[in-house]
């Protein structure tokens, strides 16, 4: 039967408390890793029991290390081991061995003797009712890819055994995936799924140490998984990750995840075979489809008083004006050109409680969707339930769901027009008292979003499986204190884009943004302008101050691109930053930074689609030397 499984050893903590986790985001099949055996207090039959309890089905232990083709006495042995193996699965109730190709130096080069060892291993799991899978390891001594190992399984040939496909090894040696399409359902004995990022690094010290779930790193693992369809398996797809990070995660967390990229995994594959016109699949749950983005209808800051507040003096300066007061809340609305920022200084309830652990920070992010309702619908089936705050008498009840540190993402609607313009039902809880200023920001281009490493995986699946975006490529940035990475999450008309940004400590621009806000949140929002140049000196003129660039930095550009000497003089005097691709050019600025810990970027886009991450170690540089001033 085609369904989800999870091994024990993608998540830390005790056996108990994996199994309790996995069954709780909805797994209903599980993998034993033998070693979670071992320091399990009970024994193999109360692990089956407490499995039966929680409604999930033990579909096979693993692993069996360093089998095929050892000389005596070790080969003897091997049997020994296996026949105690054996026993362990009787009491486990499990029906199911997985192998993996030996990595020992005393196995001989051999398949002959290989293919005999596994016919003779399958001969004595048949007398037991039992299947074994064998695995090519992608660091084995003699099998490292999928079509040895296929080879291997056919020569032994026996009923019972088959061939395990693990994506991780098979896309990290970059294995041909189509021809997986051609394998005999009936010669696969298991599917596991895992993926990884793309960065230089020998199979076995990425395995151990940075495998995650599809979706989370750079494997093509949607090919993976198609091709494997297309052989008729349709028994147990299951999640196999060894990662530092969810190791020492709750497994309750690790889980969810989890759950999450399976069933975008499911989706997508869903997709592929639709545009490949063949049958559908159904794997677990189905879930409502995403819903389209259709931008950002406000970006909400939790804030001090009004009066002599630094925050508010920026958005002026950058234009924007306050255009009406909540009715019953001391929140205001900030708006320029359909840019709506809502300013809350309430002195009780969620923004104030966000506001003294954080300072002046972006707190909640208002989305719009062509179908909120069923969006919400989404999140829920997927673990992120909805949260309801405190509103007065006939005020819009919006729904939303937990962001990063607890932060909010609201669920709205399309705007509506009316006589009165495009409206949102939101804008009846506001008292308007002018009219919006026509200054010259256009959109909110992207927000910057920090986060601590150990959460980076768990968000970014988050973003992809409950709002349905889509991720860039990661990118590594230098910093003055050391390095950052970053991967954009977007929608996919770009409407909504996120990078989000980790770091592994020290003093790097991230490590002091976590320090300085207690946590992950926005460090600073990207505003869009078509005439930055015009914006920049009128936002000067007003008071706003941006961040002084070294006079080198200009310098160096002005040999690196041919730039008219005007305008880079122009540059130079305004402290603009500049980058170019082949699809058009860049201009941004910064303005200097809030609390320590939050600034506005201002951008002009001319054909460019990247964020300037050349520029983005002399801004780091520029930010230490403002601080340190």
């Amino acid at each position: 039967m085609l369904r989800w499984s999870i091994a024990t050893v993608s998540m830390g903590g005790t056996l108990e408390a994996k199994l309790a986790a996995v069954a709780r985001a909805g797994f209903r099949a599980v993998e034993i890793f033998e070693n979670d055996l071992t320091f399990f207090s009970g024994t193999p039959r109360d692990v089956r029991a407490r499995a039966e309890d929680l409604g999930l089905e033990i579909i096979g232990l693993q692993p069996m290390r360093d089998f095929e083709a050892m000389p005596e006495p070790l080969r003897s042995k091997n049997f020994e081991r296996a026949e105690r193996k054996f026993d362990l699965m009787e009491e486990l109730g499990t029906r199911f061995l997985g192998m993996c190709s030996s990595v020992s130096e005393d196995s001989a080069d051999d398949m002959e003797r290989a293919a005999a060892d596994l016919a003779e291993l399958a001969d004595r799991a048949a007398r037991r009712g039992f299947r074994l899978g064998y695995e090519a390891l992608a660091w084995g001594r003699h099998i490292r890819d999928w079509q040895p190992a296929y080879k291997l399984v056919c020569m032994a040939d026996r009923p019972n055994l088959g061939i395990v496909l693990d994506s991780f090894h098979i896309c990290v040696n970059k294995n041909p995936i189509e021809p997986l399409a051609e394998i005999p359902a009936s010669r696969i004995g298991l599917v596991q799924l895992s993926d990884a990022p793309g960065i230089m690094m020998d199979p076995m010290s990425l395995s151990r140490h940075h495998r995650c779930f599809p979706g989370q790193g750079d494997h093509p693992v949607g090919a993976f998984l198609d091709a494997v369809m297309k052989t008729g398996y349709r028994g147990p797809i299951s999640l196999e990750a060894f990662n530092d990070q969810f190791r020492g995660a709750p497994a309750a967390a690790i889980a969810r995840d989890g759950m999450r990229s399976l069933q975008i995994a499911g989706e997508n594959l869903g997709r592929s075979r639709a545009a490949q016109n063949l049958p559908p699949l159904t794997i677990g749950t189905p879930l409502p489809a995403p819903s389209r983005i259709g931008g950002i209808e406000f970006v909400e800051f939790a804030s001090g008083p009004l009066d002599g507040n630094p925050f508010v003096d920026l958005l002026k300066g950058l234009g924007f004006s306050r255009v009406a007061r909540h009715r019953s809340k001391d929140v205001d609305l900030y708006r320029q050109n359909g840019l709506n920022i809502v300013v809350n200084r309430e002195q009780e309830g969620f923004a104030h409680s966000f506001h003294l652990m954080h300072g002046t920070s972006m707190c909640a992010l208002g989305l719009r969707f062509d179908h909120p309702d069923a969006a919400l619908e989404r999140a829920n089936a997927l673990g992120a339930p909805t949260y309801f705050g405190r509103i007065g008498p006939g005020e819009a009840l919006i729904p939303a769901v937990a962001g990063v540190e607890n932060s909010l993402i609201y669920f709205m609607g399309e705007k509506v027009e009316g006589e009165a313009g495009a409206r949102s039902n939101w804008d009846q809880d506001f008292v308007f008292e002018t009219q919006e200023a026509a200054g010259g920001l256009q959109a909110f281009d992207h927000f910057s979003n920090v986060l601590r490493r150990s959460e980076f995986l768990s968000w970014m699946t988050f973003y992809k499986s409950v709002l349905g975006l889509v991720n860039d490529p990661q990118v590594e940035v230098a910093d003055p204190y050391g390095a950052f990475y970053s991967r954009v999450i977007r929608s996919d008309d770009s409407s909504v884009r996120i990078p989000l940004n980790i770091a592994d400590g020290g003093s790097t621009a991230v490590s002091r943004f976590i320090d300085a806000f207690g946590g992950g949140g926005v460090q600073h929002i990207a505003l869009a302008t078509d005439d930055l140049f015009t914006f920049v000196e009128a936002a000067k003129a007003r008071g706003v101050g941006f961040l002084d660039i070294p006079d080198n930095y200009y310098t160096d550009l002005g040999t690196r691109f041919e730039i008219e000497p005007e305008l880079l003089a122009r540059m130079r005097r305004l402290d603009i930053l500049y980058d170019r691709n082949r699809n058009g050019e860049f201009f941004h600025i910064y303005t200097t930074t809030l609390e320590n810990h939050f600034f506005f970027e201002i951008v002009e886009r001319r054909g460019y689609d990247q964020y300037g991450a050349a520029n983005t170690p002399v801004r780091l540089a520029a930010q230490v030397a403002e601080q340190e001033r």
